[in-house]
């Protein structure tokens, strides 16, 4: 009887779970970071997941940033929506400093949870962004994908460019035809 009620409970927080992520937009992006230090204060990765952030939603991109997205639902359980956008993402920006931060709980679940799914779904991208270290230091799972040098000069640049590549953003708009100029006959 205790792991049928068990069982109950687990189903009914799986719909809970299911029914929020469901109504959520979905996301273009996932960025993936470590938000504050063992003290407290905020991360060198929270400040450039931000500049992230805001360079993807300038290109017009629905960016999941926890910091922001997340504001919505202050006083909630915030699983379900991390679920729905780990869901929706074609792409995931995980941001690093530090082995540590690559490896601190909440970054390696989010990040090895978009691992899984993109095992099923070879359309989402997994993209390792690092600063300060060697990419010899990012995971294991991590150092097998392409990642991006965020100290590299043009970083931005190319990230956005790819991230917008991936997600089929990058096609040239068809240049607008000159409107014909007719002499007239006068």
């Amino acid at each position: 009887s205790y792991y049928e009620a068990e069982g109950r409970r687990i189903a009914e927080i799986q719909k809970g779970i299911l029914a929020v992520s469901t109504q959520e937009e979905s996301y273009d992006v996932f960025i993936c970071y470590k938000e504050t230090t063992e003290g407290g204060s905020r991360t060198p990765d929270s400040v450039l997941a931000q500049e992230i952030h805001q360079h993807l939603t300038e290109k017009g991109l629905r960016v999941f940033f926890a910091k922001i997205s997340l504001e919505g639902v202050l006083g909630q359980k915030y699983e379900p929506y991390i679920y729905g956008a780990l869901m929706s993402a074609r792409v995931m920006v995980v941001v690093g400093t530090k082995a540590e931060y690559f490896n601190a709980v909440w970054v390696r679940n989010e990040w090895s949870r978009f691992l899984q799914l993109r095992r099923k779904d070879r359309g989402k991208v997994l993209i390792p962004c690092y600063k300060g270290m060697d990419a010899y230091e990012l995971p294991q799972e991590l150092a097998e994908l392409q990642s991006q040098d965020m100290g590299r000069l043009g970083f931005m640049q190319d990230m956005v460019r790819g991230v917008e590549k991936v997600l089929g953003r990058d096609r040239a708009k068809p240049a607008e035809k000159a409107p014909s100029s007719t002499a007239s006959n006068e």
